[in-house]
């Protein structure tokens, strides 16, 4: 069965003790925790979420240890951490993994390089990815804690078929995807049928936020569109048709909400996106009574 849970980049002006009280009161099960800060905060479209964000944890075993304490007290799970590796820091990787260790986080998640203007090209990226997955893949695994690769533009992996030429051939107990409906909006949509076919096992977790196409301002020949993240019930992404698909297509893991919108504050998107959850009736969304017990999600 899906289960829901909502990732703390999303919620900047709480703590961690508010985002643990608020989530489990609006009826969501887990949470995803950032972890440390991210070196492309700035001029990113999610600096306002990025920059300051109260609900991040330290890259220090002591803040995972409190997260965990948090959820178990509240009910909830730790889904998994979303740190910021940069791709061959195996020193980083180690001090990420120590704190997922410390969380009783099943995962990790790992975002691929970026082209950047006058580097390295394309096929030169994904071998530095190759390789550092090789030994990442490896070190988790001797701590029972999955990569998961999150489709993300503006990386060398935005699509389910370029993640699927690195994960491909992995273990799927070790390595996987996250499927961010949202991000591929903005790059690397295939039709969501073929691309949750085309990963199978290796689909670990989805990212659930909306986005929407429209007019940016400015003078000039040309009048351009670009999306901009909005609220879960107004964008391109079908969220019911996606998670009704989720379903059909037998998916039994989390789905996060990453919501990047501002027409609301976090805490009220909080609140509106879990209402948006039961007026779709989505797959799996639970009201707080009738949880079962969390449990452990290494598995």
């Amino acid at each position: 069965m899906i289960r829901y849970s909502y990732a703390t980049i999303a919620l900047p002006t709480l703590t961690p003790d508010e985002a643990v009280a608020h989530a489990a009161a609006a009826g969501y099960r887990g949470l995803e925790w950032k972890v440390g800060e991210s070196p492309s905060a700035m001029g990113s479209s999610a600096a306002r979420f990025l920059l300051g964000n109260r609900c991040t944890l330290a890259v220090d075993p002591v803040d995972g240890e409190r997260a965990a304490a948090l959820c178990a007290d509240a009910g909830l799970a730790v889904v998994g951490l979303a740190p910021y590796v940069q791709t061959g820091d195996l020193a980083a990787l180690e001090q990420v993994l120590d704190v997922a260790v410390a969380a009783g986080a099943p995962q990790i998640r790992w975002q691929g390089p970026r082209p950047r203007p006058g580097g390295p090209a394309y096929r030169e990226l994904f071998a530095q990815a190759s390789a550092f997955l090789d030994e990442a893949e490896q070190r988790a695994a001797r701590r029972g804690v999955r990569i998961v690769v999150e489709l993300h533009q503006h990386t060398i992996f935005p699509s389910a078929s370029l993640a699927l030429r690195a994960v491909g051939h992995r273990d799927p107990a070790h390595v996987g995807v996250i499927y961010d409906v949202g991000n591929l909006v903005v790059e690397g949509y295939e039709n969501h049928r073929i691309a949750l076919e085309l990963l199978g096992p290796h689909l670990h977790h989805v990212h659930l936020k909306n986005a929407a196409i429209g007019p940016v301002e400015g003078a000039g020949p040309t009048r351009l569109h670009r999306p901009r993240w909005s609220p879960l019930d107004d964008g391109s992404v079908d969220v019911p048709g996606f998670l009704d698909l989720l379903a059909e297509t037998g998916y039994a893991g989390w789905v996060s909400l990453e919501d990047l919108s501002t027409e609301r504050d976090p805490l009220a998107t909080l609140r509106h996106n879990a209402e948006v959850l039961s007026a779709i009736g989505a797959p799996g969304w639970l009201p707080r009574e009738e949880f079962p017990g969390v449990g452990d999600d290494r598995g």
